[in-house]
């Protein structure tokens, strides 16, 4: 029923703090607020991929590659369709990501599905990624060949792009994933998850651990923990 949750600030410490879902039927949004009661269904459009949170707006994008931008602070909702729809058969999932030196990434994801009918289930596995850069004033997408001293993780959780500047251990041009593809997880609970790191410039794949220890699990998601007691 619910396929991400993307929250504009720590509920635990700020009162203002608003989440934005999306749920199903048809991959819709809805928001609610910390101190609400009820959540607050946006009928604007629906199939939605991906969305994020920054400077005050949610900027959530589609299947179909339309951008939506909501700002839920005040007593009304304002929305703005910031991009037009654009659609790339070749691709099989799409996010969209806020790039640290300012702007919006649209980040799309290549996969191969295995099926295996005597097992009754089907494997997903990763092939590469294209990142582009979003340009607004001329509505269209601009191809990067990388991300430099950044590094992406996608997945249920909310895309994020970290530097490697201020996180050391992780690998510059390189994107973190986990597994999102929806018919694998809710209908082939048994099959192996589909998790690892991809090198931008080449297109490697390689694995976060070996042997996987997720097979018969839930998705898998990034999550950044609080060492602060």
């Amino acid at each position: 029923m619910y396929t991400k949750l993307v929250l504009s600030s720590d509920p635990s410490s700020d009162d203002d703090c608003i989440a934005m879902l999306i749920h199903q039927p048809y991959d819709q949004l809805s928001f609610a607020k910390v101190g609400g009661n009820s959540w607050n269904w946006l009928a604007v459009d629906y199939t939605f991929v991906d969305c994020i949170y920054h400077d005050g707006w949610f900027y959530a994008v589609t299947s179909m590659g339309v951008i939506h931008a909501f700002n839920l602070h005040g007593p009304s909702v304002v929305h703005k369709t910031i991009f037009p729809r654009i659609q790339d058969n070749n691709m099989h999932q799409e996010y969209i990501v806020q790039a640290p030196w300012g702007g919006l990434l649209r980040i799309y994801r290549t996969v191969d599905i295995l099926e295996k009918e005597q097992r009754h289930n089907q494997v997903v596995r990763t092939l590469g990624f294209r990142v582009y850069r979003v340009s607004l004033d001329e509505q269209k997408l601009v191809r990067m060949t990388g991300i430099g001293e950044h590094a992406l993780f996608v997945g249920h959780n909310a895309s994020v792009c970290l530097s490697v500047k201020d996180h050391p251990t992780l690998m510059p041009n390189h994107v973190y994933f986990t597994d999102d593809d929806f018919e694998t997880v809710f209908s082939f609970k048994s099959s192996r998850r589909d998790v690892g790191v991809c090198n931008i410039e080449n297109n490697t794949v390689t694995k976060v651990v070996y042997p996987e220890l997720w097979i018969y699990s839930l998705p898998p998601i990034w999550f950044t923990p609080s060492l602060i007691g």
